[in-house]
């Protein structure tokens, strides 16, 4: 009889290890499809799609800008359009590289009005902020650096009274911000709005660079608003309605002058 009850004892024991057996076999192959599937899912989120906002701080205008794959021969687009990109001021850029972006190598190629070229031959896929910087800049061998050139707009009341709210936000935004009229609200004074970077919300749903709105109201309820300010570094004064000479109530130049 102990001995049955010895024999059965064993054999309970070998099916409760083969159990567990079977159970760790399950988790490890449980745990190993899990990894796997992480894998992929991380594999499928990596990026395919290059961003890039490019600033132009080389002191002079871009007059060509080009983005392309370094084993390319062709270009591509001119992104600095027909008019060029103005000195301060800022472009939006992307490029689909698919299944490849991993192996992709992009090139970065610019000229000046001036003749000044650069060229960077190593981005890759990825969302940066890029500065195209002038020669008398430079630190090393490239041209650009990574990082974004700050858009500075210093505003001057010139429009004779009191202003008493002063916005500044993407057009076509129902947000306007924060009341940003500081020491331009009393006449000829002025204030400097600071931007570091190019907001999201100025990049359009196509992938292209918007415009900001300006727009104030002085104490007599004048009001004033420019829809197409571009991000750049400039000088703006509000005017007064009488001291306008075209349909806009602001101006880029000191009225005052002669």
């Amino acid at each position: 009889m102990k001995k049955m009850l010895t024999a059965g004892t064993a054999a309970l024991m070998a099916l409760t290890l083969a159990a567990c057996s079977s159970s760790n076999s399950a988790s490890a192959s449980s745990t190993a499809a899990a990894s796997t599937a992480a894998a992929s899912a991380s594999a499928s989120a990596a990026a395919t799609v290059g961003e890039y906002t490019i600033y132009n701080a080389t002191n002079d205008s871009v007059t060509g800008l080009y983005l392309y794959p370094t084993d390319a021969t062709d270009k591509g687009t001119n992104l600095a359009g027909e008019k060029g990109l103005s000195n301060a001021h800022a472009a939006y850029a992307t490029y689909d590289a698919g299944d490849k972006a991993s192996s992709t190598k992009l090139t970065l190629e610019f000229t000046t009005k001036g003749g000044y070229t650069g060229t960077f031959t190593t981005l890759s896929i990825e969302t940066a902020p890029i500065t195209l910087i002038a020669e008398d800049a430079k630190t090393g061998a490239t041209a650009i650096k990574f990082g974004a050139n700050p858009a500075t707009y210093t505003v001057k009341n010139s429009t004779g009274e009191e202003v008493k709210s002063l916005y500044l936000y993407p057009t076509g935004s129902s947000d306007k911000g924060e009341n940003r009229v500081g020491d331009a609200a009393k006449a000829d004074g002025q204030t400097v709005i600071t931007l570091d970077a190019v907001p999201a919300g100025l990049i359009s749903a196509d992938g292209k660079l918007g415009t900001f709105t300006i727009e104030f109201t002085t104490a007599s309820g004048y009001t004033g608003t420019f829809t197409t300010l571009s991000y750049e570094t400039a000088p703006i004064y509000l005017i007064a309605a009488d001291a306008k000479t075209g349909a806009t109530e602001i101006s880029f130049k000191d009225p005052a002058a002669k």
